[in-house]
């Protein structure tokens, strides 16, 4: 359950023992919340690829250039490593995807299909959104989120982007970019983690699970 004490201020000095206990509550809310795992991890265990960028245009991804939150719009890679580097924990968490074939684009699918297909990242995006507004609440100002994915499939149901049509997005507050968007090597973390994530291609059947990642940068 979310905390019921006295407000804090924001940004005000908390102990050590109290950035822990949050952290453990943060954690319990992102399971609560949907999350199949979560883990509590140093911030110094993110690692920034420029690699992974990129692969956001090589091949390029059907998203990249149609969002803010996406390449080439999102913020130099120098200056997500700087700001984590200020960051000592953070919150990791992933949802498994099941079943695997119901939220996979097809050419045989029909729009409610489609739909559900679009909406693969929607409960990261939704839990990183309700994990970042908690940690505001409590006192953590510059808490910080990614999710997974595209904010104009999961929010938008793949409507052309309004922001950059006119500069008023949908939803200005849960709207962000993904974690490999702004270089974060989510394999890397999966695995350092032994949750794993396999590739969505061919023979779905020996694929164990398929996951959406978030993460929340909290202090």
């Amino acid at each position: 359950m979310a905390r019921n004490s006295v407000p804090r201020a924001l940004g005000e000095w908390l102990s050590e023992e109290t950035v822990m206990a949050d952290l453990a509550l943060y954690h319990k809310l992102a399971l609560d919340w949907g999350a199949s795992e979560a883990a509590i991890i140093p911030a110094s265990d993110i690692t920034i690829d420029e690699r992974v960028r990129l692969k956001c245009i090589v091949p390029r991804c059907l998203r990249a250039g149609e969002t803010p939150n996406c390449p080439p719009y999102t913020p130099d890679l120098e200056l997500v490593r700087r700001a984590i580097e200020r960051f000592s924990w953070a919150i990791l968490f992933k949802c498994n995807v099941e079943p695997i074939e119901a939220f996979l684009p097809g050419s045989e699918k029909g729009k409610a299909d489609k739909r559900r297909a679009l909406a693969f990242h929607k409960q990261s995006g939704d839990i990183v959104y309700k994990l970042e507004r908690q940690a505001y609440k409590d006192g953590y100002h510059l808490a910080m989120g990614f999710g997974g994915g595209s904010c104009k499939d999961y929010l938008c149901q793949g409507l052309i982007c309004q922001y950059l049509d006119s500069g008023r997005c949908r939803f200005p507050h849960r709207a962000r970019p993904a974690m490999e968007a702004v270089g974060i090597d989510v394999f890397a973390l999966l695995n350092k983690l032994r949750w794993f994530g396999y590739a969505l291609l061919d023979d779905l059947s020996i694929v164990p699970c398929a996951v959406t990642v978030g993460i929340v940068f909290i202090h």
